[in-house]
């Protein structure tokens, strides 16, 4: 609760920008905690396998007005209770809890990070016998010193955690939840299998963009398995978890590293989206997501929406549709998708929601429009009419709402299985009369889907003002340039990626 007023929470976990933290500068820190501003991010959670940060950090969330949940410095391991660690582990709370207490963007104390999870559930137990591990700083130290320096401020033992040992301490049902098995073992489209009360982290991997790539790989004939991408990529079997999300929804690509990497992208683009929408519909009951990660402090393949040299993934803009005040979603709930309106804002949302069931070629089927309104912070959800389907099964029907701008895309099989057409589309350069940027223009001749234009390869310093779009034959999108002031039509096509090309 914000003033009284209940809230969905639009979170980011936080990683030290910087392997070597003395790097990040206070003009730094601007950069990244505006860029989460920006993308309509409320809560940044400083993870507690990181660094308490510098007070510039605390400063701009105070003045950006981004809520704080500070973990105290413990992660997924066992930390011994005794003398002399207990009392440098005291010290070291008293002094930023001092620090940090006058801030107030500072919103939740969260003893650790996986922590009390572990324990139950990572064969610790045993392993440790009866030493200690750190239950007495969660449930003993740690609160004492909140209930004294800062008692105005809530405390909770630890990240995933249920509230007490009654429950398990990642029960989806109670508490806090992080949410890995999807990530480590599943179709994304599993986060929809139930609904947490509060998901703290869950995320899924895409490789940098490919300027970063060049920088830090001078030279390399780039794949997914070439010597650098795997020095890279720091994840258990991580490519192979990458592989198996681009082969279970398009297939994989044979020898083509530009093709795997734009599906790459896109994957997790659309796995964060797909867990978000899902959870929202059921605020709130689901009262908020802390996506793992926003940042990174390298450049290497990851879950961050931000990579290790500043630049934007698909993620990004995808995290400033979903984490919008107003989001239009479809959401699949068993076979059928459901039409979720989702409305955060403080005023009602009034609105004329197109349903259209179109054929692959743009061929509308069946159309409606439906006048909906939903209430200041709620949330309204239709089960969409049976004759606006598609059929189960089809490989040539698709569902496409639209309304206010917003667009949600529904296909009843998955993209590999789809009859996309080849994409045509048009593209015109126009410069910006006050230079330095371009706007591109794609006009639609076919169905494109999820177009994506990579600015960074017309330019290391360009970077373009949207992510993935959906467009219908006839349909334009403007996508404005930065840091690029080129005119050469064929070299952006070199640079515009869709899921329907082959």
């Amino acid at each position: 609760m914000v003033n009284g007023v209940r809230i969905f929470a639009r979170g980011v976990n936080w990683i030290p920008d910087d392997v070597l933290p003395s790097r990040v500068s206070p003009e730094r820190y601007r950069t990244r905690l505006t860029q989460a501003a920006e993308a309509n991010i409320d809560l940044v959670r400083i993870w507690g396998g990181g660094i308490y940060e510098d007070d510039a950090f605390y400063d701009i969330c105070d003045e950006l007005g981004l809520m704080v949940w500070q973990d105290f410095l413990f992660a997924c391991a066992a930390y011994p209770e005794e003398q002399p660690l207990r009392g440098e582990i005291e010290a070291e709370a008293r002094d930023n809890v001092v620090r940090l207490m006058p801030h107030p963007s500072l919103v939740l104390w969260n003893g650790n990070n996986e922590n009390l999870w572990g324990f139950r559930d990572w064969e610790w137990e045993e392993a440790l016998a009866s030493d200690s591990w750190g239950e007495g700083y969660y449930l003993g130290i740690l609160p004492r010193i909140v209930a004294e320096l800062d008692p105005t401020r809530p405390y909770t033992a630890g990240s995933p955690w249920s509230g007490s040992w009654d429950h398990h301490p990642n029960d989806p049902r109670h508490g806090t939840h992080h949410s890995w098995e999807v990530w480590n073992r599943q179709d994304y489209a599993e986060y929809r299998a139930d609904v947490p009360r509060f998901c703290a982290e869950f995320g899924w991997q895409a490789p940098p963009a490919l300027a970063t790539l060049r920088r830090a790989l001078p030279g390399e004939d780039l794949a997914p398995d070439s010597p650098g991408m795997l020095h890279h990529q720091k994840a258990e079997d991580g490519n192979g978890k990458l592989d198996r999300g681009i082969e279970r929804h398009f297939g994989l690509p044979e020898n083509d590293f530009d093709r795997w990497h734009y599906l790459a992208q896109v994957v997790q683009a659309r796995a964060v989206a797909a867990g978000i929408e899902h959870w929202r519909s059921h605020w709130p009951v689901c009262a908020g997501t802390v996506v793992w990660q926003l940042n990174d402090c390298w450049p290497v393949s990851s879950w961050a929406a931000i990579d290790g040299d500043g630049r934007l993934k698909p993620l990004y803009h995808e995290l400033r549709r979903v984490y919008a005040d107003r989001v239009l979603s479809l959401v699949p709930v068993e076979e059928d998708p459901v039409l979720a309106l989702d409305n955060q804002s403080g005023t009602t949302w009034n609105t004329a929601v197109t349903l259209r069931r179109l054929d692959a070629d743009g061929t509308v089927l069946k159309e409606t429009v439906l006048a909906l309104e939903a209430q200041a912070r709620t949330v309204v959800r239709l089960v969409v009419p049976s004759s606006l389907l598609p059929e189960a099964g089809s490989s040539k029907e698709l569902l496409v709402a639209d309304a206010d701008g917003l667009r949600a895309v529904y296909l009843p099989v998955y993209d590999k299985e789809f009859a996309y057409p080849e994409p045509v589309y048009d593209v015109l350069i126009e410069p910006h009369a006050e230079g330095g940027a371009v706007d591109v223009v794609v006009t639609a001749r076919t169905l494109v889907r999820d177009l994506l234009l990579q600015a960074d390869r017309l330019s290391p310093a360009a970077a373009a003002d949207r992510g993935l779009v959906t467009l219908l034959p006839g349909e334009e999108a403007r996508i404005t340039v930065t840091g690029w002031t080129g005119d050469d039509p064929e070299l952006v096509r070199a640079a515009l990626f869709s899921v329907g090309a082959a």
